[in-house]
């Protein structure tokens, strides 16, 4: 797994080209090593009649046999013993199907480099105490295997912790949206004049400062430093959506944080591969994966432009054959070019998910709580 680990090492997490000989070294041994450990994934390789020594140019991953998101929501499937699980995490609340996740201690070590990589790459790793608002569920035993809150209590530890506010609380059945104990908490991190980190659903953020606004609230001005990193998106309460231009222009205005300093995020339980914004608000592709935009009626790639099911191929994996999943996002996949901030790598805009029946996500049963 040398070529694997050698990925977490390069400095330009936005390099496909200088990357793409590692990337391909990874997958093979990556494929190998699930054929070798996983029955299921093995059989699933010889149907498609493809061997890891198959794939030796990138446009050779379309051959991996896709295998449906929906698919961990059912099956458990890992390539590792039982024993060596170092972290099970699931994808929604306590309703709604949930897929479900599970990492050795490799992988999970793995998915953070990549996360502190490139928080690194766009300039925000620091070392200046910090305060933290999370728009996520309040640490307890029913939200403690979360995926969603597995990641934002990760982004804790790239810049010192002052003072941490959950905006989902635990009321000791479930969790309730506390938005005026969310005003308050940025009210005190104003008078302090540290940076504040807001993570989590964006739908809760664009609440709290919509609140300001219709109660007449002054506009706060926390420290410039500060940054936003949002994520999950508003899947269940999409009536409400804004744009994320309106949002960021809300959030400048209400709480001082500079637009270019509100970033989105974007990632699954099935693909947990970390998605951030760059200074122009695009999803570009980093070099632990690569993405296929699939035909939604025969499952073939399509070209840039187009409309289809979003397909990731990553090495990340040694415990879950999650190599090459489908999503039932719908994406369209942009050249670099067409971004304009300097990174050289492709560019994804989701554009909804795909189906006709609602399938419960940590943002829809988060959305519950605003309804409530």
């Amino acid at each position: 797994m040398t070529a694997r680990k050698q990925l977490l090492t390069l400095e330009d997490v936005y390099d496909h080209e200088g990357s793409s000989a590692l990337f391909m070294q990874a997958m093979r041994d990556v494929v190998r090593h699930h054929m070798e450990h996983n029955g299921f994934f093995k059989r699933h390789m010889e149907a498609a009649k493809l061997d890891p020594d198959d794939l030796q140019t990138e446009d050779d991953l379309k051959r991996i046999p896709v295998i449906h998101a929906n698919f961990f929501k059912k099956y458990e499937v890992l390539s590792i013993d039982r024993a060596d699980v170092a972290e099970h995490v699931t994808s929604s609340g306590t309703t709604g199907q949930k897929s479900q996740m599970f990492f050795d201690r490799d992988s999970f070590d793995f998915g953070n480099s990549m996360i502190e990589n490139e928080f690194r790459y766009y300039g925000f790793l620091s070392d200046e105490p910090t305060n933290y608002l999370l728009f996520t569920y309040e640490p307890a035993q029913v939200s403690k295997n979360l995926g969603t809150a597995k990641t934002d209590l990760g982004l804790l530890s790239y810049a010192p912790v002052n003072d941490t506010f959950f905006a989902l609380r635990y009321n000791g059945v479930g969790h309730d949206f506390d938005v005026y104990g969310t005003i308050h908490a940025l009210e005190e991190y104003e008078k302090q004049g540290l940076p504040v980190r807001i993570f989590g659903f964006p739908s809760f953020l664009c609440f709290t400062v919509q609140q300001m606004k219709d109660t007449g609230h002054r506009p706060l001005k926390l420290n410039p430093k500060s940054m936003t990193m949002l994520g999950g998106g508003w899947k269940g309460y999409a009536d409400k959506q804004i744009s994320k231009t309106e949002l960021y222009a809300m959030v400048e205005e209400m709480l001082g944080i500079p637009a270019e300093n509100c970033r989105d995020g974007y990632g699954s339980t099935e693909h947990s591969v970390p998605y951030f914004e760059c200074p122009h608000h695009h999803f570009h592709i980093p070099v632990y994966s690569r993405m296929i935009i699939r035909d939604v009626k025969t499952l073939e790639p399509l070209p840039y432009g187009q409309a289809g099911f979003a397909n990731f191929i990553t090495p990340h994996l040694l415990s879950v054959p999650a190599v090459s999943v489908l999503m039932g996002d719908m994406a369209v996949l942009h050249p670099a070019e067409e971004c304009g901030c300097g990174i050289k790598t492709p560019f994804m805009e989701i554009i909804g998910r795909a189906g006709t029946s609602k399938g419960k996500s940590c943002a829809i049963t988060a959305s519950e709580l605003l309804k409530r």
